[in-house]
């Protein structure tokens, strides 16, 4: 079977279940395709070119659904908790050092780097802002990639940013910015990622559906155990190390120091989030489907399959 993925943290357990040959366990030989994001896999999924993939739910997404292609969100890659530090806002050093950056409310009138509007960190971002009563046209807001929102807050040309890991990391740890507040604070539970299956696959074959969750939830499995404070220092943590810097040929120090997303041990999705960001992009006029709603998008059947499977620990 193919399996898309675009390189990140986020596909840790994906990446541990390959190394250590639980796929192959299953009876699975899986070809790992790479993708420069989620949203390029749509296509390739729909058509059948594509078994799995991984990506973040979004807008895009939600209306390639709407229009009849077939996709699915079937399991959970990553969401956010409260008092993790995965997915943050972070400021200018100068700014919070001067004073000038002191809570939420201090966004006003400043330049912001964000993801594009209708992806998973809007949502929680919009909810930091109005927990200072603001709304996301009180900032100056710049949509740009990862590597742009970096370079941006190390150059001066922008104030605050939500970028993601490993991004966020090494900006704090250059002295750049400062991590002042996290998307867990303002939307614990929200689904940041997720497997993607396509119909034609899921429907042609749901024995071999099931077996890839049951050899993704050990790597899950896996992964929590390797996972201490929110980095991976814990169980095994050396090894898992190297296995993800293997596959996303980041620098293995790095890569110790991140933070990472939680990951539900059952592989669950959080449908009833799901269900509230779609109603939520609606509102916004990002949905074109009016009846589109989360039962169109999830099949969680897959991985419930495979979690009921699994030994008891």
């Amino acid at each position: 079977m193919t399996l898309g993925h675009a390189a990140g943290l986020s596909n840790a357990p994906l990446y541990i279940a390959l190394d250590r040959g639980y796929f192959q366990d299953e009876g699975l030989t899986v070809d790992l395709k790479a993708f420069k994001s989620g949203g390029d896999m749509v296509a390739p999924l729909s058509s059948g070119q594509l078994d799995a993939g991984t990506g973040a739910p979004g807008a895009g997404l939600f209306n390639a659904i709407g229009r009849g292609l077939g996709i699915r969100l079937v399991a959970d890659t990553g969401q956010l908790r409260d008092g993790t530090k995965y997915s943050c806002l972070l400021v200018d050093k100068k700014l919070v050092d001067s004073g000038r950056y002191k809570s939420i409310a201090d966004l006003k009138g400043e330049r912001l780097g964000l993801y594009a509007d209708g992806t998973s960190t809007t949502l929680w971002f919009d909810k930091a802002l109005a927990s200072a009563g603001l709304e996301r046209s009180d900032v100056q807001a710049n949509y740009l990639s990862g590597p742009d929102q970096a370079i941006g807050l190390e150059n001066g040309s922008i104030d605050a940013t939500n970028v993601a890991e490993p991004y966020a990391t090494k900006l704090v740890d250059e002295g750049t910015a400062v991590r002042v507040a996290c998307g867990g604070d303002f939307y614990p539970g929200q689904q940041l990622g997720a497997i993607m299956y396509g119909t034609d696959f899921s429907e042609k074959n749901p024995d071999g559906a099931v077996s890839f969750m049951k050899a993704y939830l050990r790597g899950v499995a896996d992964f929590r155990a390797s996972v201490s404070d929110g980095h991976i220092q814990g169980a095994d943590s050396d090894e898992i190390v190297q296995i993800v810097a293997k596959y996303t040929e980041l620098d293995p120090e790095l890569i110790a120091k991140t933070f990472v997303a939680p990951v539900d041990p059952n592989g669950a999705l959080n449908a009833e989030g799901l269900a509230d960001d779609i109603e939520t992009y609606r509102k916004a006029g990002l949905i074109e489907n009016s009846g589109l709603t989360v039962d169109d998008v999830v099949d969680t059947s897959f991985v419930e399959k495979a979690a009921a499977a699994m030994p008891s620990k």
